[in-house]
């Protein structure tokens, strides 16, 4: 098995056709299955999808976007590991091509350009390391993530969106994959960092798009924001300390004040 699409669907049912018709044209080319991790109250049955080398894990609670990715992982039989948001659509099918830059023995994880319903480059789809000073640089407007998700050619990149990435999962398992502390956010951005610990860079190729809806798995966005900070100040706390998580707190703070 060359390629396992990991899917993690929540609240996106309707999502989940139009991406696995996406995939189609993909699987004719290589030897590939999907997984789906539902991570919704509603089962999700095999009579509802007509669709080759198909897997339905139905968790029977949602734990975490991180957990369920690991799950479908953990199922996955391929040399590599493309993680889809179920309201994702690949718009195109030389994936043969896309994986071709694993021949790079330097790349550890591709992503593909993401792009939203309007088609143009998704803000925050891939962008530089995150620390105090790029937040506050962020917060005043000056975002150089920007020239990295807009870029129109391929480039290195510190992070990318979990929306859409390929990984071996040789390195995936050398990882100990997503940290599952995270229950939504920053677990993207936490994974690649510890794939740039191992010597391996990540690359963007927008010349390989990948349409991203987006948003449809939170209804409440008082639960979203709640689950982002929560996500954020971890992901501090791990990388840089509770000195460090202490002032994002504050500086956090200070901007919803401002921003008042």
């Amino acid at each position: 098995m060359e390629i396992s699409f990991v899917i993690v669907n929540y609240q996106s049912r309707d999502f989940l056709q139009k991406c696995l018709a996406s995939l189609r044209p993909c699987l004719k080319k290589k030897s590939a299955e999907v997984i789906i991790v539902n991570n919704d109250d509603a089962i999700l049955d095999y009579d509802l999808f007509v669709f080759p080398n198909l897997k339905i894990i139905n968790n029977p609670k949602n734990d975490g976007f991180a957990k369920a990715c690991n799950l479908g992982a953990k199922a996955a039989k391929g040399k590599y590991l493309f993680f889809l948001n179920p309201d994702t659509e690949l718009k195109f099918s030389n994936i043969d091509e896309f994986v071709l830059n694993f021949n790079d023995s330097n790349v550890g994880m591709l992503a593909p350009g993401l792009l939203t319903s309007e088609g143009v480059p998704q803000p925050w789809s891939a962008g530089c390391n995150i620390n105090l000073w790029d937040i506050l640089k962020n917060n005043f407007g000056h975002i150089a993530s920007q020239k990295i998700w807009s870029s129109n050619s391929a480039s290195e990149a510190d992070w990318v969106s979990g929306a859409a990435f390929v990984i071996s999962k040789k390195l995936f398992d050398s990882c100990h994959g997503f940290d599952e502390n995270f229950f939504m956010y920053f677990e993207d951005i936490d994974l690649c960092k510890r794939v740039q610990q191992k010597n391996k860079i990540i690359l963007r190729i927008p010349q390989f798009s990948v349409l991203h809806h987006g948003g449809q798995s939170y209804t409440d966005k008082k639960e979203q924001k709640q689950h982002y900070y929560e996500s954020q100040d971890y992901y501090f706390k791990k990388h840089f300390g509770i000195t460090c998580s202490f002032f994002l707190k504050l500086l956090r703070k200070i901007s919803t004040s401002i921003l008042k």
